[in-house]
């Protein structure tokens, strides 16, 4: 007779734990959140910091980011009973060459973590766990949708990234079919969805707008237009053609451009024969070397405007070397403004030993702030109740755009940045100026006794 739970007469079987238990890295603190590492990056091991000017990345080209950081809440005298509890787990997807902002992005998001935990808004421990699966349009497709599930089969609850628009695009049904909500960067039209959220690096629609709107305001008529192919290529050419019409400007000559331009120096020349007063870019930004080397040879520096692509000046200083002229599409408020962004810098610096003021810190910061707060409003952690828990994220202050700027979610409504959080710089004899907020107003208004100049 077998014994109960026997194979065979005389043998039992016991079970095992499937997974290994959670292990207590021993490093938490009494009075203070605490990470497992001193930073995020490998350079903090290998050292070669970046030092640039303050809007330029502060990292090393060809980092790596470390692959799992575990942030511990204080223990405020706490004792847990049992097995210690497992890190939850928030992934970040690495879609792109950063060049200098790896750091940036992942120390900001660990100074994000431990800031939640300080205050009490989550009171497990958080694992980052990173996964560099780079995409469109560089490499193939199927790299980020295999990073994007690596992250699902790894057990996050929340995903950081994509950053470019054609990875969020292609990304989309494979984040709502996972069932893993997604915070993105991208300002794309087209990604939206039951688990799309974004804490975008822009909006494609409302930065056409802006860059017809600039032209007008600076009374250039004419312009000259490029737009890049790709998946928000016709979006950005269609919403900036309807606002320049709005706005009485003429498009004199309209380039469609591919991911390695050229004839840009004969478009330019014929654009300034047509008597383009200025020049519209909105693309990826990889044409940026292209338009300087072209503007150079032409001996022509026209007033000059770019979308979000505006903001690689912080990638490398290269990068930066080849927007000089350029007005563009920013993220960062009037210096001096917001002060959820200046306090933040001050903790980065204390935290991380090093400044780093671009926006790409503003950016990781309000992503990882949006998601800890999901979870701390979520019923379990799991994903479907994180996905809930950030559509109840209301008014979250935010370190980027101008002082009133908040992420909020809702039902149906996943894009988060609400206020200024798009903004005009110009980058000019190697600084980079604040030129104004994107703050329209109704063409009635302009004969309004009530905005007439007061004697």
């Amino acid at each position: 007779m077998e014994e109960d739970g026997a194979g065979h007469e005389g043998e039992v079987r016991y079970a095992e734990r499937m997974f290994p238990a959670p292990i207590d890295h021993g490093v938490a603190e009494e009075d203070r959140a605490v990470s497992t590492v001193s930073s995020g990056v490998d350079t903090a091991r290998v050292g070669g910091w970046e030092r640039g000017r303050w809007y330029q990345g502060g990292g090393r080209v060809g980092e790596k980011a470390v692959e799992s950081i575990v942030v511990y809440p204080p223990t405020r005298g706490l004792q847990t009973q049992g097995d210690p509890f497992e890190p939850v787990k928030i992934g970040i997807l690495i879609d792109m060459d950063l060049g200098q902002l790896l750091a940036d992005w992942i120390d900001a998001t660990i100074l994000a973590l431990e800031d939640a935990l300080n205050e009490g808004v989550y009171d497990r421990p958080v694992e980052i766990f990173t996964v560099d699966a780079r995409g469109l349009p560089r490499e193939n497709y199927r790299k980020v949708i295999a990073g994007y599930r690596r992250l699902v089969d790894a057990g996050c609850v929340v995903i950081i990234g994509p950053l470019i628009s054609d990875n969020s695009v292609a990304l989309r049904e494979t984040i709502n079919a996972t069932g893993v909500a997604c915070i993105g960067w991208t300002g794309a039209v087209r990604f939206s969805g039951e688990y799309c959220f974004t804490v975008a690096n822009g909006d494609i629609p409302i930065e056409g707008r802006m860059c017809a709107g600039w032209c007008a305001q600076q009374g250039h008529t004419q312009i000259g237009f490029f737009w890049e192919r790709g998946s928000s290529g016709s979006d950005y050419a269609d919403f900036f053609r309807a606002a320049a019409g709005d706005e009485g400007v003429e498009i004199v000559k309209e380039v469609t451009l591919g991911p390695n331009p050229r004839h840009l120096e004969r478009h330019l020349d014929t654009m300034r024969r047509l008597g383009a007063q200025a020049v519209v870019y909105l693309g990826y930004g990889y044409s940026t070397f292209h338009f300087a080397r072209a503007f150079k040879a032409l001996d022509w520096d026209p007033p000059r405007m770019m979308g979000t692509a505006f903001m690689f000046y912080s990638n490398s200083n290269a990068w930066a070397e080849g927007l000089e002229g350029w007005h563009g599409v920013d993220q960062l408020g009037e210096d001096g403004a917001n002060p959820n962004y200046g306090a933040m810098l001050e903790r980065f610096r204390a935290r991380f030993g090093r400044t780093s003021a671009n926006v790409v810190v503003a950016l990781a910061y309000d992503s990882a702030r949006a998601a800890v707060h999901g979870l701390a409003n979520a019923l379990m952690a799991t994903p479907r109740d994180v996905r809930d828990g950030l559509e109840r994220v209301k008014w979250l202050p935010c370190t980027n755009g101008g002082p009133g700027t908040n992420i909020t979610f809702a039902p149906y409504d996943h894009r988060g940045y609400k206020g200024d959080f798009l903004t005009i710089r110009e980058l000019r004899g190697g600084a980079l100026h604040f030129r104004g907020y994107f703050r329209p107003t109704w063409p009635s208004n302009r004969s309004s006794p009530l905005l007439a100049p007061r004697p």
